[in-house]
């Protein structure tokens, strides 16, 4: 950045300038490469940055509108700026910059350029010198050929055609971005499989063709740096070229390529269970709390309007459902497998506020409240299934926003081999679940599950040991297990994680789960609990397993205290699992196989068919069934605790313990997943991917 401030302040555009203005536009002002003989700016592109020659060599070429001939008109110096016609009209560049050497160019945003010129004298007087110095060369290169000369630079009379373009690694931003249609293109399943169906949801682009390392985007948006970041996240080895299609095109593209979580025709899976409206029964409690508000005063067609949406969330096998106020009235939309999709029926504006009542209602919220959040929980079954619903509400300024997560007691209590598919990771929590005494951390992202496993590995606990006193605190609670005491905090009266755990230990506890470590008082007193003769069970947001020891560190706890705690870390992410009924076994394309290569999934010399979505009835032509985790675990042995009492770094404890194969890795388990046909590789490389 000193480098950047120093060259800006000895060109002509600065020189002039307060010494500061160089300075604070330094952090503004992005440098780029161009190979000799491309295309710096092609004539015709958007204005949308002012360049300025930081090494090398370029030229200033002007194109006859009638012939398309392009000429050279000036020659770029290292400190000399171009673009600037483009960038004060805010038209079209009437000429092209191409490097004849290869070559750095500083290009500074066209708000920037605006900015400075309205405010800086000096920036805006030596761009008019240098306009004004330019448009008399071209004049009276002009006036010596004759009339039929070629237009006068920064002048131009007719729509000029752009010059052939040489192909260069140049960022879509600063070129003429071709508009396509994707009809234009053949499209192949296995180029589009390689791309995950929520960064092509999230993104809006279509993988349309690949030609060596050359993967063909066309994109809604073209100039979305985070969706090319994305991208190249997911796949190391491929050189994304950007064309741009329409909005409508894509969403055509999107549900023809049956890439959409939900794809039937009616929003609704084939073969999921639905009912009618008033099939849905709700707790006992919740049924008296209707008397005591007088559901009369809501009416029974919003009542039946809340069923309806309840259904269409289990038929979706949604995990969350947002009711979100809008101009419009309110907005539905469901969590899918990760990706949030609209409901497809219109909610009445005038069904607004009584909607959001009967929610809070039987969430056993105060309806008069609308200022502040709140939370609650709604007992539901659907024939002979049985739901808990966790209802969150926040304020907004067109209405309150309420959000709906969906536990099912079949999710929540499956059987732990169905949790951890690799028999590893299965043997090390069976055996952590045995232990007397010590800490299982369950880490991971918002939203990967956390919660079901730590459900599932109590449960396998009650089962096997029925006596074993099992307590529980939460925030809130997310389901009633049976056989086991649950608390939920209430900050109001004073009752946090801390007061609870801390009365729980004085309960002759043989299992203690705390629903989530949030501060340094709970993460000591849960860490202690298990170095004192408790199995504890706890959940934290960590990305990987070292990560979540650094997180203990983060909130206070001594490497001794976590060293002796500490018996198991489990991190957790989602993906979409394969369907078993059609998924296919083929050899991956080589620029897939590279980016497989390079995060560890497959073996180079190995180069074997792996599965790959297709689609079918049963899964509604997605080739998606349901979600399953991808795995890191860690195992705390004597060898890591030496490591972590003695102080080493975490990065030595990750290669000492992935050396003695007590951790094992998201790529690690993945790969065995891809083995079984459980995930498929853009899934696979999702879940790894930093």
């Amino acid at each position: 950045m000193d480098v950047i401030t120093e060259f800006l302040g000895s060109t002509p555009l600065f020189a002039k300038c307060e010494p500061t203005v160089a300075g604070r536009v330094a952090p503004r002002v992005v440098a780029f490469e161009f190979p000799a003989q491309s295309s710096v700016l092609p004539a015709g592109a958007p204005a949308q940055w002012l360049g300025i020659v930081f090494r090398g060599k370029a030229t200033v070429r002007v194109i006859d509108a009638a012939t398309g001939e392009s000429t050279i008109a000036e020659a770029l110096r290292v400190g000399d700026h171009f673009g600037d016609v483009g960038a004060i009209l805010g038209t079209a560049q009437p000429f092209g910059v191409q490097a004849e050497e290869t070559c750095t160019v500083l290009a500074i945003p066209i708000e920037v350029v605006e900015q400075l010129c309205t405010k800086i004298p000096g920036f805006g007087h030596a761009l008019a010198r240098r306009l004004s110095t330019r448009l008399l060369q071209a004049s009276l290169k002009g006036l010596r050929r004759g009339s039929g000369a070629t237009p006068a630079m920064g002048v131009p009379q007719a729509t000029p055609t752009p010059a052939p373009v040489a192909r260069a690694s140049v960022p879509p931003a600063l070129g003429v971005i071709p508009f396509v249609k994707v009809s234009d293109y053949d499209l192949v399943a296995q180029v589009v499989a390689m791309v995950p169906p929520k960064v092509i949801q999230k993104h809006q682009l279509v993988p349309l063709r690949l030609s060596g390392k050359t993967l063909t985007v066309g994109m809604v948006d073209p100039r979305n740096v985070a969706a090319l970041t994305d991208l190249r996240r997911v796949l190391h080895a491929v050189d994304p070229e950007v064309v741009a299609i329409s909005s409508d095109d894509f969403a055509q593209t999107f549900l023809r390529l049956k890439l959409d979580v939900v794809a039937s025709s009616d929003g609704r899976r084939p073969g999921a269970p639905s009912m009618a409206p008033d099939a849905l029964t709700f707790d006992q409690v919740d049924v008296e709390r209707d008397a005591e508000k007088n559901i009369r005063v809501i009416g029974e067609e919003v009542i039946n309007l809340v069923n309806r949406i309840l259904i269409a969330a289990l038929d979706r096998e949604a995990s969350d459902v947002h009711v979100e106020p809008d101009a419009g009235g309110l907005r539905i939309r469901f969590r899918v497998h990760g990706l949030l999709v609209d409901w497809n029926e219109l909610v009445p504006p005038s069904f607004s506020k009584s909607l959001v009542a009967r929610l809070k209602i039987l969430g056993g919220l105060d309806i008069t409240e609308r200022r502040l959040p709140q939370d609650g929980r709604i007992g539901m079954r659907a024939g002979r299934r049985e739901l808990d619903i966790r209802v969150s509400t926040l304020p907004s300024s067109r209405g309150e926003k309420i959000v709906l997560r969906i536990f099912e007691a079949a999710a929540m209590m499956r059987p732990l081999d169905h949790v951890f598919l690799e028999p590893g990771t299965l043997a090390s929590v069976r055996k952590a679940l045995n232990r007397p005494h010590g800490a299982v951390i369950v880490a991971g992202p918002t939203g990967s599950g956390k919660s079901s496993t730590l459900y599932a590995t109590l449960n396998e606990r009650r089962r096997t040991r029925p006596d074993s006193n099992i307590l529980m605190v939460e925030d809130p609670i997310e389901y009633r297990l049976t056989g086991v005491t649950q608390v939920q905090v209430s900050p109001a009266v004073g009752l946090g994680f801390p007061q609870v755990l801390r009365a729980m230990l004085r309960q002759d506890p043989d299992v203690v789960m705390v629903g989530e470590v949030r501060d340094e008082e709970t993460a000591k007193m849960a860490l202690e609990a298990a170095m004192t003769g408790h199995l504890l069970f706890t959940s934290m947001h960590a990305n990987d397993a070292i990560t979540a020891v650094q997180r203990f560190e983060n909130l206070g706890c001594g490497r001794s205290l976590i060293a002796q705690s500490l018996a198991l870390v489990l991190v957790q992410r989602l993906v979409r699992r394969l369907c078993p009924g059609c998924c296919r076994a083929e050899v991956p394309a080589p620029i897939l196989f590279e980016s497989l290569v390079a995060r560890g999934l497959v073996d180079r010399s190995a180069q074997v068919p792996l599965p790959r979505a297709v689609g079918c009835d049963a899964c509604g032509q997605t080739g998606y069934s349901g979600r399953i985790a991808v795995v890191e675990t860690l195992q705390v042995t004597d060898e890591i605790r030496a490591g972590l009492m003695a102080g080493q770094h975490l990065a030595e404890l990750a290669r000492m313990a992935t050396e003695s194969r007590l951790l094992f890795t998201f790529a690690r388990y993945a790969s065995f997943l891809m083995a079984r046909k459980v995930v498929g590789p853009s899934e696979a490389l999702l879940a790894v991917a930093d």
